[in-house]
């Protein structure tokens, strides 16, 4: 492929050197630049592009895309461009022949909510035999039977079309990605034209990157401008949301948004909804007819998700009874809501990605539609982030919750107690405790837990690390719960087989034996706050 051939679709840049320049690979990271590649000079928070062009050059580059006029002693083709992003979007699209175009594409935005729809787009397109790829937090399928560990919830443009092209390679006839507002705002999506664009919420949260609410809600009207330019576009939006619904006005003008929830006009509406530990039954209203739904997983907020991921596989070719059928036999999303222990057991434990304050809000009022004895839930702040949500979290466990343990996340580069003191500010009583070591924090929950409660540990959800001062560290809540578990049913059996063995020798004795005391203590260390 030459250079002219990629530069098509970039309007009318200034061009200096030679239009039939080779190009055998695309890079925006200098040290990936070999001989034949084009570099991409993109403008990054912390590092620009532009100061590693020599280096790229020096590598083999055979052109560069700047936002800069060339040097007077350029010796490789240059291409002047006003915004290398979009640059990046075009000439990556072009280079992989255009997947997205031979794909039925569907994104999902918002706040909370997207890794769940697009696992349930993903689940319910497959079934319909529409071979579906994904991108998303926890992993990309490229329509190959392999899951690839995501590293971005949306990947850089020049991946999300090498990964787009290997879903086409691999027959895949649909793809469903989540979209995130850096992502938007970056142009990473640019041109990919989506059938179905997803909205599912905005509350707080990445205003250390948006600054302001505003600013995060313009990020996410990005995605539904490039939907409804396409024929078949459709929008998908939450109106029981306020910014959803807000999104919905700035679209009514063109017919193609269908609106989902539980108030009376939305397109897609949910009723009579019925929960259970083993899932979620609901009654569905849409043009005039009513379908029976049920799904594996629990809650209003899955509710929402469930009406969303409907609407989206609608619009991306799924028959929607079909849908409907298919979604009982939906997989646990990892580290949503994902349930550790099963019925045989005497409390529950729930993980959950929840990390804002409206996502840990949802979580807990779910779980207390299962009316627990008690709800204890460890949850953390991740550092470097938004501070100002730290208390606003803290306030949203503490009024969903029976014990508190708020404990690290992921503290990156900042101090665990700074965090957890920001954190602890938004207490307004005395039902929580400190526990700075993540580990020791999900263990004194579980070994603490009694019969009938129901523990939440949030904040990681699917994720198998804890960032410390740059390093990524092997860690997984829900191995850690498995661990904890194992270490409480140990201990339960060293209890009962000693009493077993106080009764033999009672009984020895000519005693009657005494009925055993404490039926719910199962021999793991308790805290204060049990007492």
């Amino acid at each position: 492929m030459n250079l002219r051939d990629l530069s098509v679709g970039l309007g009318k840049p200034v061009i200096s050197g030679d239009l039939n320049t080779n190009i055998t690979s695309v890079a925006y990271d200098s040290r990936k630049v070999q001989q034949g590649t084009i570099f991409v000079a993109l403008r990054g928070t912390k590092v620009d592009g532009h100061d590693f062009i020599s280096t790229a050059i020096q590598a083999g580059a055979s052109a560069i895309v700047a936002a800069e006029a060339p040097p007077e002693d350029c010796t490789v083709a240059w291409v002047h461009v006003t915004d290398t992003r979009k640059a990046l979007a075009i000439i990556a699209a072009e280079f992989y022949r255009k997947p997205a175009h031979h794909l039925s594409m569907g994104g999902i935005t918002g706040t909370n909510g997207k890794t769940t729809i697009a696992f349930l787009v993903h689940h319910l397109m497959n079934k319909a035999l529409l071979r579906c790829g994904l991108m998303g937090t926890v992993f990309y399928d490229m329509g190959d039977g392999q899951q690839v560990p995501a590293t971005h919830t949306t990947p850089e443009s020049l991946e999300i079309h090498e990964h787009l092209g290997r879903m086409c390679d691999n027959g895949c006839r649909a793809a469903i990605m989540e979209v995130s507002s850096h992502a938007l705002d970056q142009e990473r999506v640019y041109g990919i034209p989506f059938r179905a664009s997803v909205f599912t919420n905005l509350t707080q949260d990445h205003l250390d990157y948006h600054e302001t609410m505003e600013k995060y809600f313009e990020a996410k009207t990005k995605l539904f401008e490039m939907a409804v330019a396409q024929p078949k576009g459709q929008l998908i939006i939450n109106t029981d949301d306020l910014w959803g619904k807000k999104l919905a006005i700035k679209f009514q003008s063109s017919e193609r948004v269908v609106s989902y929830g539980f108030g009376a006009t939305t397109d897609l509406r949910a009723a009579n909804v019925r929960y259970d530990l083993t899932g979620t039954t609901f009654e569905l209203l849409t043009a005039g007819r009513e379908f029976l739904v049920r799904t594996p997983l629990i809650g209003d907020f899955n509710v929402y998700n469930t009406l969303a991921a409907l609407g989206a596989a609608r619009a991306m070719g799924a028959n929607l009874r079909e849908a409907i059928t298919h979604l009982k036999t939906t997989p646990q999303v990892p580290g949503r809501l994902e349930r550790i222990t099963d019925e045989t057991n005497r409390f529950q434990v729930f993980v959950d990605y929840a990390h804002t304050p409206d996502a840990l809000a949802n979580a807990l009022r779910t779980i207390r539609m299962l009316r627990p004895r008690r709800i204890i839930t460890v949850f953390g702040c991740g550092g470097d982030r938004d501070r100002t949500k730290r208390p606003l979290m803290a306030q949203a466990v503490q009024s969903g919750s029976d014990v508190c343990i708020v404990t690290s996340d992921n503290p990156r580069f900042e101090d665990p107690k700074q965090i957890i003191a920001d954190a602890v500010r938004g207490f307004g009583r005395k039902n929580y405790v400190e526990i700075e070591d993540r580990m020791e924090a999900i263990r004194s929950a579980i070994l603490n837990a009694q019969p009938g409660d129901i523990v939440l540990v949030a904040g990681k959800g699917h994720e198998t690390y804890q960032e410390i001062k740059g390093v990524k560290h092997p860690f997984d809540d829900r191995r850690i719960v498995h661990g904890a578990l194992m270490t409480r049913r140990k201990n339960m059996s060293e209890k009962v087989q000693m009493r077993i063995e106080a009764e033999q020798m009672r009984e020895q004795q000519f005693q009657r034996p005494s009925q055993a005391e404490d039926d719910e203590d199962f021999g793991g260390p308790r805290r204060k706050w049990n007492e």
